[in-house]
């Protein structure tokens, strides 16, 4: 710790400062520039110190300090690396204990829903201010139920933890009271690249295409055997 703190010296960083930029990203695993004055000086913080930062994270906790320069924020992606680009649910007990059981699965397709939807609206250049996408909440519910086949809970603080565990991982922004308006608006944002990995969307399309495939399939049987049916009818 001696050399760290001289590290920060040399760089001018106040220890205080680095204190509390790790205890920001320990505590929410996230920190943005653009989520007001006390996190725009963090920010500043971090960019100076990322090294010192990154060696503390991974000698304490096995974490990794990511970096996007082009949203201007930083995420710690803890325990090792996340394959399959999702939070680890079974590691973080913060989630275990807010949301339980079948919720888990709600929050994983939240996430891939809003991914799904932030890759859909910057194909067709719908991109907002911030790099920022907006959807009506029926669109974001309705994506869910297509992709998933999985609707928000029915309980309201099971939806509320799913909207603000959302909230705290830094992929949207909203007015939680007016999430309860079909026609409120939730703002993804470009963020969510650095949580929910490429990889993780196309494991996701690709078990979405092949529900698609196996539904067409069954419907193909279905049409072919009362085809035949009918078929048998005519002849007798």
């Amino acid at each position: 710790m001696k050399l760290i703190q001289e590290r920060l010296r040399a760089k001018n960083v106040r220890l205080e400062d680095f204190q509390a930029v790790n205890a920001l990203l320990i505590s929410r695993g996230f920190l943005s520039r653009d989520d007001g004055v006390r996190h725009r000086a963090l920010y500043m913080v971090a960019q100076r110190c990322s090294d010192e930062i990154q060696d503390v994270l991974t000698f304490v906790y096995g974490a990794t300090l990511f970096h996007d320069s082009s949203t201007a924020h930083f995420r710690l992606q803890p325990f090792g690396a996340r394959d399959i680009g999702l939070p680890d649910i079974g590691e973080e007990m913060e989630i275990r204990r807010e949301l339980k059981g079948s919720v888990l699965k709600d929050f994983t397709a939240a996430l891939l829903t809003l991914r799904l939807l932030y890759d859909e609206y910057a194909v067709e250049r719908k991109i907002g201010p911030g790099g920022r996408v907006g959807v009506r909440v029926t669109e974001f519910i309705a994506a869910m139920k297509v992709n998933f086949k999985v609707d928000l809970p029915a309980a309201d603080f099971h939806r509320k933890a799913i909207f603000m565990k959302l909230k705290k991982h830094g992929v949207a922004d909203f007015n939680l009271e007016d999430l309860k308006d079909e026609d409120a608006v939730i703002s993804i944002r470009p963020e969510i690249s650095s949580l929910v990995y490429d990889s993780a969307v196309r494991a996701a399309v690709a078990v979405i295409r092949e529900s698609d495939r196996n539904s067409d399939n069954e419907a193909d049987v279905a049409g072919g055997s009362a085809d035949d049916r009918g078929e048998m009818e005519a002849i007798r």
